[in-house]
């Protein structure tokens, strides 16, 4: 068994001093790197004036490092301080940043954290060596948890992460991945984008962030002007636009005629199967020839495939596997449950 945590993906630099304003260090993420402090996660939510959420971007940016830094503080107050780590990247930009991953975050680290923002008391910076760094497609990560986790999948299979950034598709067979069958598209930042224009033509958008917009098309409602408004119908048409424009031509090319004799099953995952008017548009167009199944926790599969990969690594070593899913939305640590 293991555990997750989760945060949100949102980061600001900050000079303010941060005292008490969070109950424990996975809400009370503040680091120091390269002169500056960031706060993460939930405190920037809380507490920046304009956190950013990076997309897709490169592991040798500032965000990514601080994401990182704050995703093994978050392990090493588990564990071992001593890892071997598995991340991912969407399928589209796996070639181009896997070495560069690798070679860049195998390190030793000292992370300069911040514990009085959760009453603890100044500390000494924490050493954490990072032995091991694996590099997967995020899909191939959730295959390997399909197969490897529970209840564990035989036979071939669809798989489709329905994520923020980009939606991926995979097909496993249980001789290996069928390469053709990877693909990124965007994600459901386009139906977002979609939601936005809609409102601009009705409301005044102008003192509304992009963080505040998106935890608007999560949640199904924003304050514009102190009154609540629903957006449940907005966010059904955005997401009935971004299928039909851009998810359904890209599926019909994967779950084609000659790949539907290799299997007709399909798993869900990614946080987007959160949102039923997207489930719905999938089983409009497929839930007649094909055998459709959604995840326990959909959100965590990734992550849950990273550890998965990052055990076959320790095996009768002291070393901590730890699975590390830098999403757009969230970052996820996970690591095994101490017996």
């Amino acid at each position: 068994m293991y555990n997750t945590f989760s945060f949100s993906s949102l980061l600001q630099i900050t000079n303010a001093p941060l005292t008490n304003t969070a109950g424990s260090l996975l809400n009370g993420l503040k680091i120091r790197l390269d002169q500056s402090w960031y706060i993460c996660g939930n405190l920037a939510l809380n507490e920046g004036a304009n956190p950013r959420r990076p997309l897709n971007i490169s592991p040798e940016a500032t965000e990514y490092r601080v994401l990182f830094q704050a995703a093994l503080l978050i392990a090493a107050e588990q564990q071992s301080k001593q890892m071997v780590t598995t991340i991912g990247f969407p399928n589209s930009i796996y070639r181009l940043y896997k070495d560069q991953a690798r070679d860049l975050l195998t390190s030793g680290y000292q992370i300069v954290w911040d514990p009085g923002v959760y009453g603890g008391e100044t500390s000494q910076p924490l050493n954490v060596i990072v032995d091991q760094v694996e590099v997967l497609p995020e899909i191939v990560s959730c295959m390997i948890a399909l197969r490897k986790g529970t209840p564990g999948i035989n036979g071939a299979f669809f798989a489709l992460s329905l994520g923020f950034g980009t939606l991926e598709t995979g097909l496993s067979t249980d001789e290996g991945v069928v390469e053709h069958a990877m693909t990124s598209i965007q994600g459901l930042h386009y139906a977002v984008n979609i939601l936005r224009e809609e409102l601009q033509q009705e409301h005044d958008l102008a003192f509304q962030s992009v963080q505040q917009l998106d935890d608007a098309f999560r949640d199904g409602y924003l304050y514009i002007n102190r009154r609540k408004t629903d957006l449940s119908a907005y966010r059904k048409r955005a997401i009935q636009a971004y299928y039909t424009e851009i998810v359904s031509p890209s599926l019909r090319l994967i779950i084609s005629d000659k790949n539907l004799k290799k299997t007709n099953r399909i798993f869900l995952c990614g946080g987007g199967v959160n949102y039923h008017d997207l489930l719905e548009c999938i089983n409009q167009e497929f839930g007649e020839i094909a055998d459709i199944h959604t995840v326990d926790e959909p959100e965590t599969l990734a992550v849950q495939g990273y550890l998965l990969n990052s055990l076959r690594f320790t095996a009768g070593s002291t070393k901590t596997p730890v699975g590390i899913d830098m999403g757009n939305i969230q970052t996820r640590v996970a690591i095994l449950q101490e017996s």
